[in-house]
């Protein structure tokens, strides 16, 4: 994935960040004014209700005043009745008594008693009630009754008109509506303002990124004031760029390596070809020309294999069959193909390895014949190369050791590099490739292990192979 693919992706989510917060701060704006009004709005209510019913009760107390002080006068108390009435717009009064029916009532057009559904007379069922009534005109009225027992009992109807108080809570409702539509409106605008504010360190992230390329991979955002949400998106994005710029450089250095190992050998391919072809040669002529062309090649070969395993090392879906090995059956296997040239530079090859290793076999042979190789080519006449392992807690090391000529402290670091050779001579000789201690660094990164190296110039070098060891290992050693 590109760095402007990545930048491209981060304007794309400043965007969509920001639109997003702005509809989550208009949604919650609007659910905390919608429930804050709907709150006050209930409690408004039952403030209404409440003061509706201390009118009414208050009436019934008067009117029931009125009517044990003119209980025999009707004309007084259907005057205090309507005197009581009278003091409140849309207020109805009426006094029934069970065997009298309606003794007084005001003022004289009633539209609850004169309504389709009267109920004249009707007693409560209770000492006191208060509910809702609805007339024939959709008109809605407080009503409470109070009985009272008495010689003879009577009860006291109070209604009251609910309408001021409807057209009261419409125009409380339709603000509202108004308030929520408007903080809506408010609410998107700021709200889009205020993420776009807060996104603008984002889309300059996204700027930055977009602007880096191959030559600017040295570059680092972390250095750029950033807010403490950015800092460590920041962080990460400098750890890419110094993860991508070590590759970038690796894989520089490593092509320019391979152009450089390849024109050797095609130079000397084409000068020994453009020697032979000057003049004309004898068969023997050519056909060492031949067997020199046939060495190069060989050389090549052996490159381009290396070069081919280190690459599907490499891949990062690479899976190995790692059976449990007998390192010594292994050790003893790659010694039988060396035996003969230790041999013939009279060089001692000891194999005391021991104990159990889960790895692949070819993988393992192929290290160990690449450190037995380099081994005895830097051991003189009368010295030893010996393969032995170590056990430690969590760690099988195979140890492979020699007494030959060592490694200078200045190419120890080194040596362990793709076409690193201490000894440039023998490279130029078609001796090696420089890529014999990439291959075995390679396999131990496959096996989840380790490579080491000790060198003392003059007094032999160490290897240690450290691989960890498994559950199924640890029984079988003990």
């Amino acid at each position: 994935m590109s760095l402007k693919h990545e930048a491209e992706i981060l304007r794309r989510l400043a965007a969509s960040m920001a639109v997003r917060l702005t509809l989550w701060y208009a949604l919650l704006s609007v659910v905390l004014i919608s429930a804050a009004g709907s709150a006050l709005y209930r409690v408004l209510v039952d403030q209404l209700r409440h003061a509706d019913s201390q009118i009414l009760a208050g009436k019934i107390t008067a009117v029931h005043t009125a009517l044990g002080r003119h209980a025999g006068n009707t004309k007084a108390l259907r005057h205090e009745t309507r005197l009581e009435a009278s003091t409140i717009r849309g207020v109805y009064i009426w006094v029934t008594r069970p065997a009298e029916g309606i003794i007084t009532r005001s003022p004289s057009s009633n539209p609850i008693l004169e309504g389709p559904r009267p109920f004249v007379g009707s007693p409560a069922p209770l000492p006191e009630k208060e509910w809702k009534w609805a007339a024939a005109n959709g008109q809605r009225y407080r009503i409470m009754a109070r009985s009272y027992a008495g010689n003879p009992p009577a009860t006291i109807y109070v209604a009251m008109s609910m309408a001021q108080e409807d057209n009261f809570l419409a125009a409380y409702r339709r603000a509202l509506l108004l308030a929520v539509v408007l903080a809506l409106l408010v609410a998107l605008g700021a709200g889009y303002l205020i993420a776009q504010r807060g996104m603008r360190p984002v889309a300059r992230l996204a700027e930055i990124v977009d602007e880096l390329g191959a030559g600017q991979l040295h570059r680092r955002v972390a250095d750029e004031r950033w807010p403490s949400e950015l800092r460590t998106l920041a962080a990460n994005f400098d750890r890419l760029l110094g993860r991508l710029e070590a590759s970038f450089n690796r894989i520089s250095r490593f092509s320019a390596d391979i152009a450089h190992e390849l024109r050797t050998p095609l130079h000397i391919l084409r000068g020994e070809a453009e020697i032979a072809l000057s003049r004309r040669r004898s068969p023997a002529e050519y056909q060492a020309c031949i067997e020199s062309a046939m060495e190069e090649y060989g050389r090549l070969s052996g490159m381009v294999d290396a070069l081919l395993f280190l690459a599907r090392a490499e891949q990062p879906d690479a899976r190995l069959d790692k059976p449990v090995l007998d390192v010594r059956e292994e050790a003893a296997a790659v010694c039988a193909f060396y035996q003969a040239m230790a041999d013939e530079q009279d060089v001692a090859l000891i194999n005391e390895a021991g104990g159990l290793v889960a790895a692949n076999s070819g993988l393992l042979r192929r290290a160990l014949g690449n450190l037995l190789g380099n081994a005895l080519r830097h051991t003189s006449a009368g010295g030893r190369v010996c393969i032995r392992t170590a056990i430690q807690p969590s760690l099988l090391q195979i140890i492979i050791s020699d007494n030959g000529s060592g490694i200078t402290p200045e190419d120890l670091p080194h040596v362990l590099d793709r076409f690193y050779c201490a000894d440039a001579a023998r490279l130029r000789q078609g001796q090696g490739t420089g890529l014999g201690l990439a291959i075995v660094r390679s396999i131990m990164q496959l096996h989840s292990g380790d490579v080491a190296l000790r060198s003392e110039l003059g007094r032999g070098t160490t290897v240690t192979l450290s691989f960890p060891i498994i559950a199924t290992e640890t029984r079988a050693l003990h």
